[in-house]
């Protein structure tokens, strides 16, 4: 008996030797298994999910939106450019810091700052972001029955949205290939992207808003081969935008990102969200922008659902200015469309997506049709 007690002794006094039973070591340990408990309570309880993304969650984006934003350049994307150096950099001092001083407490005392960071970005994702993927889906939040659409619901939906588009294309500036063009500059296309979140989130009670910057990625042009628009970084709480798309798109991919910062994480959902919150704008421009991108969306599915229809709706109601900008968007693309880096890319992303609950991988992103029919042919009762 004494014995062992000597031995537990021991193990623990070699824990503590290792910096394992230290307080700032068992502080980000404690924050992940508390990270982790919030994580599996959300998959199993829609409702503890919808509670935590509302408010918690909503408090942790804040403070990481607005801590970043004093930055004027994307820290996610000074953190990955000079991820090279900063490896290295901790592998050599580490190295020389071992050469001198060849004990075991220091040699963990450098693995576990590591370990430390690590636990940081897991944390983060657990607490911040990955519950928002299992709330309550946006159909619930709007009152609105998402179902299966057929070709028919689809050439009505773009119908709807092409009128819309008609009523305002008289307000908008195009260049001579059929693009349209931003009539200002990009601080103050975030501003108002800001302002119609703002408009919509004051009669929405499922999403919360606050003022942030969407910094514009450093290397856009070269991103654009990746297929990206625009990212959320949740362990920095930063929306990143690639300022290299066309104009029409820059609008949606801003509130698309900024819904995932106010806590949307599924894509469809943060598509159509993005949508509702562009044509809130009192901007013409915006509002083209939400329009002229859930248009794209609602076509091609058209497409693929009933080709008859697709090339009715082509001769008769779609908007001139829609059919040259997408036929700009098109030539635009061709430079970029077949990339090595846009295939990467996708299957990480497709197998992120699958691990959070979205079966459908990537091909998610387009299931906002099934929410656009839903809110602009609801189903009526018999």
């Amino acid at each position: 008996m004494e014995q062992s007690a000597t031995k537990k002794l021991g193990f623990w006094q070699k824990m503590k030797e290792r910096g394992i039973l230290s307080p700032w070591f068992l502080a980000f340990a404690g924050s992940f298994v508390f990270g982790i408990l919030v994580y599996v309570l959300a998959r199993i309880f829609p409702a503890f999910a919808e509670f935590w993304a509302r408010y918690p969650s909503q408090g942790i984006r804040f403070v990481l939106g607005k801590l970043t934003s004093i930055f004027p350049f994307s820290t996610a994307e000074w953190v990955i450019y000079s991820s090279p150096v900063l490896i290295w950099g901790y592998f050599f001092f580490s190295a020389r810091s071992m050469k001198k001083n060849k004990s075991e407490r220091n040699y963990y005392r450098w693995a576990l700052s590591l370990v430390c960071i690590l636990l940081t970005v897991l944390t983060l994702f657990f607490t911040a972001f990955g519950p928002c993927y299992f709330r309550y889906g946006l159909d619930e939040n709007l009152g609105i029955e998402k179902r299966p659409v057929s070709g028919e619901e689809l050439y009505e939906t773009a119908v709807i949205l092409g009128k819309e588009i008609d009523a305002i294309a008289d307000e908008l500036d195009f260049d001579i290939s059929g693009a349209c063009i931003m009539p200002y500059d990009y601080t103050t296309l975030v501003g108002k992207v800001n302002d119609a979140y703002e408009a919509y989130a004051a009669k929405a009670d499922y999403v919360g808003h606050f003022d942030t910057y969407a910094k514009p990625m450093a290397i856009s042009p070269l991103f654009t081969y990746t297929h990206i628009s625009g990212i959320y970084t949740f362990m920095t709480g930063e929306v990143n935008i690639n300022t290299n798309y066309p104009d029409f798109i820059r609008p949606f991919t801003i509130a698309h990102e900024f819904s995932h910062q106010r806590g949307i994480a599924r894509e469809d959902e943060a598509n159509f969200v993005a949508y509702l919150v562009c044509i809130e704008s009192d901007d013409a421009f915006v509002r083209y922008s939400g329009y002229a991108n859930l248009l794209q969306y609602v076509t091609d599915a058209l497409w693929s659902a009933d080709k008859e229809l697709y090339r009715k709706y082509a001769r008769t109601y779609m908007p001139t200015v829609i059919s040259k900008e997408f036929a700009a968007y098109s030539a635009f693309f061709d430079k970029y469309r077949e990339s090595t880096a846009s295939q990467v890319t996708g299957a990480v992303n497709n197998t992120f997506l699958g691990s959070q609950g979205q079966s459908a991988g990537t091909k998610s992103y387009g299931l906002v049709v099934d929410l656009a029919v839903a809110y602009y042919l609801p189903v009526k009762d018999d």
